[in-house]
């Protein structure tokens, strides 16, 4: 049987909380930069590559592709965010 004193076990929660911040501090990073490639956007909006594609045909969301690479403003998604907010009555 596997024994934790207590030092283990607070050696652990520090490991925890430090790899919380650092995950906490990694999503804040992603609003903090200008832009985002597509699968970043793909994964902040929780969407496939497909739906990404549609709203680019669309016209839905601004993009910009250099050769096969595709980019996204983070103004312009939160202006489609802010565009298609819909508040409780």
């Amino acid at each position: 049987m596997l024994e934790i004193n207590r030092v283990q076990l607070k050696e652990i929660e520090t490991k925890l909380e430090e790899t919380i911040k650092r995950l906490n501090k990694l999503q804040k990073n992603v609003f903090n930069s200008e832009i985002i490639d597509n699968a970043d956007f793909i994964q902040l909006m929780k969407i496939s590559s497909s739906t990404a594609k549609n709203w680019r045909n669309k016209g839905i969301i601004p993009y910009t592709q250099i050769e096969n690479k595709i980019y996204y403003k983070i103004n312009d998604i939160e202006l489609l965010l802010d565009k298609h907010y819909r508040s409780f009555k």
